[in-house]
């Protein structure tokens, strides 16, 4: 029988500084509850647990040492899990690159961090690195099956570097994000801490794993909460059964990004009662347009969180669904233990409704760049210096725009975003992006990228007067540009740097 999580329970992992720790402490007190779904197989904390242990015992028999970099391009899978979660306990650090990367970006990844060992569902040639290839969860047992379910490792320490994560490069190339044990763990337990969700939460995982997001809203949160997983390939092997599984297997959380909010939008019919058991979808990544959230809010009486968050500092702000005084469009409140604010030239901005850059100050920091020194420009009174634009409204905050993608046209600083959300509002463009152009009268001026519905036809001109009637004339586009499909990385962040 299930054993239910105890209010205690949090207290006995708050001063662990590890995952694997965690691991140990969940799968004793709740062996028999089911952890990982996928298809028709279910492992419950206690077999993960020695799964995890038989696969460090597999990479010792590799000859892998601690410290060691271990990459994995795998699809969402239990595999990719257990090999996340195994790493961790054997004192080597992680990189996860997202499956579908090309061969071309995967050999300079790989170069970059420096891995040992590879574990991949494609070989390749020409690599001064062990490729191990595993094709499915049976392929996988077989390699790890034979050796010992128990394993005593290495002492792990707090500092230690656990993961190097690659920032997504939507502005600029790649950089290697260094992560310690110390600061994954602490941004779980602020989200326990900011009522992220309540114990024994069922997720839907179908981000990719390769990226933060997954891991942090749904595997490692399942795991310190004692949850359930169920785990999808991706959102489009199952986007004309989404609600349908949703229902099926009672789910209370899902992490999208704004392109599958929006596909869901356009391909689902109206939902006129309320999914009760699921509390809300939680949409990062990308910037979430406020039309997008009202409408899919709307039309599916569902709410949908604004998570916003980074790499390096892991999840921020927590726009919680179910508080009394939320505000639409608002990426909430930061989460206990995190501090917020505004910068403008070095200085803090403390009136409402002014621009600045948003800074912030965690426990979950990085411990910084591989092979890049710590640039003291990076903080300000100790806080990291995100990149982002936002304002504080009713004391919420509001992200503006990438401070890199403002616009400045006459000396007068425009934001993209709020184009987007005025051409997105058109019946006839399913998404959109706006940038700067050279401009010989005002320095910058403003065009836009659109992609519109299936069958739907509407001309330059139209769209443009559209923008005119909302915004005025001077932040409204010059140009529009059709295309079928705008750049995207993985994680669903629109590549300006290809577009310009």
């Amino acid at each position: 029988m299930k054993k239910k999580i105890s209010a205690s329970l949090f207290k006995e992992v708050e001063n662990v500084t590890n995952f694997s720790e965690i691991l140990k402490i969940i799968s004793e007190k709740f062996p028999e509850n089911i952890f990982l779904v996928e298809k028709n197989v279910k492992i419950n904390f206690y077999q993960f647990n020695v799964l995890v242990n038989k696969c460090c015992n597999y990479f010792l028999k590799k000859n892998i040492k601690k410290k060691d970099v271990i990459t994995i391009n795998l699809s969402n899978s239990i595999e990719f899990i257990i090999l996340y979660f195994a790493i961790i306990r054997y004192g080597a650090i992680i990189n996860p690159i997202p499956y579908g990367t090309s061969n071309e970006k995967l050999k300079s990844f790989l170069k970059l961090s420096k891995s040992k060992i590879f574990f991949t569902r494609k070989y390749l040639n020409k690599q001064n690195i062990n490729n191990f290839v595993i094709n499915g969860y049976g392929n996988f047992l077989k390699k790890i099956n034979k050796y010992s379910e128990n394993f005593s490792g290495p002492k792990i320490f707090a500092k230690d570097i656990c993961v190097l994560y690659f920032s997504s490069g939507t502005t600029e190339k790649s950089k290697l994000i260094k992560y310690s044990n110390l600061a994954m763990i602490n941004n779980q337990k602020m989200m326990v801490k900011s009522n992220f969700l309540k114990n024994h939460s069922v997720h839907m995982c179908i981000l990719p794993m390769g990226h933060t997001a997954a891991l942090r809203y749904s595997i490692k949160n399942a795991l310190i909460t004692a949850g359930k997983v169920h785990i999808y390939k991706n959102f489009w092997e199952i986007k004309d059964i989404f609600w349908k599984e949703i229902v099926k297997n009672s789910i209370n959380f899902v992490g999208v990004v704004p392109t599958i909010l929006q596909t869901i939008l356009v391909n689902s019919k109206k939902i006129n009662k309320k999914i009760n058991h699921l509390k809300f979808i939680g949409c990062g990544s990308s910037i979430l347009s406020e039309t997008l959230q009202k409408n899919f809010e709307k039309k599916f009486k569902t709410k949908v969180s604004n998570l916003y968050g980074m790499s390096e500092v892991g999840l921020s702000t927590f726009d919680d669904p179910h508080k009394k005084n939320r505000k639409i469009g608002s990426i909430g409140d930061p989460l206990v233990g995190v501090k917020i604010k505004l910068f403008n030239k070095k200085k803090i901005i403390s009136k409402n409704n002014q621009v600045g850059e948003i800074g912030i100050k965690t426990p979950a920091i990085f411990s910084g760049y591989m092979g890049l020194k710590k640039n003291k420009n990076m903080f300000i009174k100790k806080y990291f210096l995100s990149g982002d634009l936002g304002k504080t409204i009713s004391k919420k905050i509001f992200f503006i725009d990438r401070n890199k993608d403002i616009i400045i046209k006459g000396g007068i600083n425009i934001a993209p975003q709020e184009i987007d959300d005025c051409l997105n509002s058109h019946p006839s463009i399913k998404e959109s992006a706006t940038l700067g152009i050279i401009d010989d009268f005002f320095g910058e001026n403003i065009k836009s990228f659109v992609v519109l519905f299936k069958n739907k036809k509407v001309e330059e001109k139209k769209i443009i007067n559209f923008c005119r009637k909302k915004l005025g004339f001077f932040k409204s586009p010059i140009k529009i540009q059709f295309l079928e499909k705008l750049p995207k990385t993985q994680s669903g962040k629109i590549l300006k740097r290809i577009l310009k």
